[in-house]
């Protein structure tokens, strides 16, 4: 039988050792005779003993106990945030690109969650909490506000905050499934057993903001099964109704503005919608026991409808000031022809239009989608009164600008100002700015659904271009509109 021969190196206790190996295979004879293990020939690292003098990098002692950061030496990192703010203040960043956020951490609560309620609490957090539908505030500085709400106590009120705020981040990552279903009624449950307690001020925001997030979470997909949004808004007017008095802390808290701002926007664009939406006639009823399939898509009597005018103080920007005169448009404009109209009514009308006209155009505006609301706003008050100012001119201006920022805009997540000006399309350009805007628009996260505005607009053009004109506005929309199994939502 053909033996081994011997080991191309030394075994390493012999080298360790300094000592000559016989480079006997399996094991060293030197090492079985003194009774040493063989540590073999395989390659093997050396790294440097303490007292090894001989090598010129040796192994130190650990630093226990000590801290590792000297005196006065801090590290000042560089993060994304730093490099987008230098581009943007160095020019480099289109203007129209919102401002990059510095997160502050949250602290830290006790409140446990299992594992996927963290991941969709961090999810809505960071990326879903920028679709809210909010007007003059930043959707994320709404998020947050949400959050600390939620996390405020544990009682059944917070846990319909938290539950409803995950049904959402849920359903924007993942779509309609049954985890966002269950999230929803979970929710419900949660409000519903809090209904039951005597509310205080805390309690009272909290219901507001369980009930917005599932207002939110109906409209965030636009299907024809999402007709109880104007439910939950109902039910959130019908809590501050009852239980806000003037001085009350929901109404006089500049802490809460972006929340009380949140309910005013979609009362105010949920009373557009209801203006060409089958009528004005019928109550939603606000006890939930009697709640039926024919009246799950009703809204309430135009009368009751409205919060109160918010606090000067609290609003004095341009995007609440467009909303209290959007409002008012809601409330006040007739739309024409006004034939039965006597000559002196007919004037007052007119005096009525044009101060209405004056306070819309003397808003300063703040941003593109300020301007976009201005501009929508104009375009419909003149459309409705059938050109009763004689301001058609004046229109076309305001209709070209309007197509000129939808150009160069990367998005717009507010669906008001597209359906309006979108209805003004005549050209196959303007169409086509129209849908370029909307595709844009449903690619970033901060977008929710425009299933209503895709359907609606066509629809109009179609028959715009059927009618070469000879439609009525007001006829055109309510007709359109009504056709929609429930009512549409334009935030």
């Amino acid at each position: 039988m053909a033996t081994e021969g011997p080991a191309k190196r030394s075994c390493g206790t012999c080298r360790e050792r300094r000592i000559s190996c016989d480079r006997t295979l399996p094991v060293c004879l030197q090492c079985t005779r003194t009774k040493r293990k063989c540590k073999g020939y395989d390659l093997r690292l050396f790294w440097p003993r303490e007292n090894d003098r001989k090598r010129a990098v040796v192994a130190r002692p650990p630093l226990c106990g000590k801290n590792h950061h000297s005196a006065g030496v801090y590290m000042i990192n560089v993060h994304s945030w730093d490099i987008e703010m230098y581009h943007r203040l160095n020019g480099s960043l289109p203007d129209n690109k919102s401002q990059p956020i510095l997160w502050i951490p949250m602290p830290f609560n006790s409140m446990s969650m299992d594992n996927r309620d963290k991941d969709l609490f961090q999810y809505f957090r960071y990326v879903a909490s920028q679709a809210l539908t909010v007007f003059g505030h930043e959707p994320t500085n709404l998020g947050n506000l949400l959050i600390r709400i939620s996390l405020s106590s544990d009682s059944s009120s917070a846990t319909a905050v938290r539950k409803a705020m995950l049904a959402l981040s849920s359903l924007h990552r993942y779509g309609v499934q049954s985890q966002a279903i269950e999230l929803k009624i979970t929710s419900l449950k949660a409000l519903a057993s809090a209904s039951k307690d005597n509310l205080g001020a805390v309690e009272l925001v909290q219901h507001v903001a369980a009930g917005m997030l599932l207002c939110s979470f109906e409209i965030h997909q636009s299907s024809c099964t999402s007709s109880q949004w104007t439910f939950f808004i109902s039910g959130v007017k019908e809590v501050i109704h009852t239980l806000c008095a003037p001085s009350a802390e929901l109404q006089h808290n500049r802490y809460l503005a972006p929340l009380t701002d949140w309910v005013y926007y979609h009362d105010v664009l949920a009373r557009f919608m209801m203006r060409h939406w089958r009528g004005e006639t019928t109550a939603v009823p606000l006890n939930p026991s009697s709640w039926n399939d024919e009246t799950c898509t009703q809204m309430p009597p135009a009368g009751t409808y409205f919060l109160q005018r918010r606090i000067p103080y609290l609003c004095p920007t341009s995007s609440m000031a467009i909303l209290h005169l959007l409002s008012e448009v809601c409330e006040s404009l007739i739309p024409g022809p006004y034939d039965s109209m006597f000559d002196q009514e007919l004037e007052d009308y007119k005096n009525f239009l044009q101060v209405l006209d004056w306070r819309v155009r003397s808003i300063q505006v703040s941003s593109p989608v300020t301007e976009l609301y201005q501009l929508a706003i104009l375009v419909y008050i003149n459309r409705v009164t059938n050109d009763l100012l004689s301001q058609s001119s004046q229109i076309e201006h305001h209709i070209d600008r309007a197509y000129s920022l939808f150009s160069n805009m990367p998005s717009c997540e507010r669906q008001f100002p597209v359906f309006i000006i979108g209805c003004e399309a005549r050209t196959d350009v303007q169409r086509t700015i129209i849908l370029n805007l909307m595709s844009r628009t449903e690619k970033q996260v901060s977008s929710r659904s425009l299933n209503h505005a895709r359907l609606l607009l066509p629809a109009i053009w179609v028959q715009d271009d059927l009618a070469d004109g000879n439609i009525g506005y007001w006829e055109k929309l309510t007709s359109i509109i009504s056709c929609c199994s429930i009512m549409p939502s334009l935030v």
